[in-house]
């Protein structure tokens, strides 16, 4: 026996007869849409000395790698991004060594702007208005500074980054550590 069904149904054909039979599902050509699969967000560390980061705060955009702009690809809108400042000034080694902003890339691709003489590439991005957080006192409750070598993999200017690591930041640099700190002990 054969039942052909409406468009939101399937087509059916009904093997064996009606005491216990089997029944087998066959997609009829264009009967079913296919539901877009919602994309996953990924969470990026980018790295940069403060100043830059702060101009980037200040007018909504974030680039890495001197402007570079295959890394600036691998990012997509919606992903979270937090920047990780080694020093106040480029070249400098001045032991900032602190998380300078935390926020949401958004809509729209990356694109040339100015900076200085010469063009680099951006990506807009939603900053939180939260206050830079010195690394120090969280080294032990990140999981990606547990590898001794955590400050190596860093090297490349942007890498990702663990949603609960990205979260517990946001939660950090949006309270006070202490209060952040006691509630996930006793988590």
């Amino acid at each position: 026996m054969t039942i052909e069904a409406t468009e939101q149904q399937a087509f059916f054909t009904l093997n064996g007869n009606s005491d216990g039979g089997v029944l087998q599902m066959f997609a009829r050509p264009g009967s079913l849409r296919r539901q877009e699969q919602p994309v996953a967000k990924s969470y990026w560390l980018a790295v940069a000395c403060a100043e830059h980061v702060r101009r980037g705060r200040r007018e909504g955009f974030m680039q890495v790698n001197h402007g570079k702009l295959a890394p600036l690809k691998r990012v997509k809108p919606g992903d979270g991004i937090v920047y990780y400042s080694p020093s106040v000034r480029m070249g400098e080694k001045d032991g900032f060594q602190s998380f300078t902003a935390i926020g949401y890339v958004r809509n729209g691709e990356p694109y040339r702007g100015e900076m200085g003489a010469y063009q680099a590439y951006r990506r807009d991005v939603d900053w939180l208005d939260a206050p830079e957080q010195s690394i120090r006192p969280l080294l032990d409750w990140l999981d990606f500074t547990q590898n001794k070598n955590w400050g190596y993999s860093l090297r490349t200017g942007l890498v990702r980054f663990g949603e609960s690591d990205f979260e517990f930041l946001q939660e950090i640099m949006m309270s006070e550590l202490a209060e952040v700190k006691a509630r996930r002990a006793h988590a």
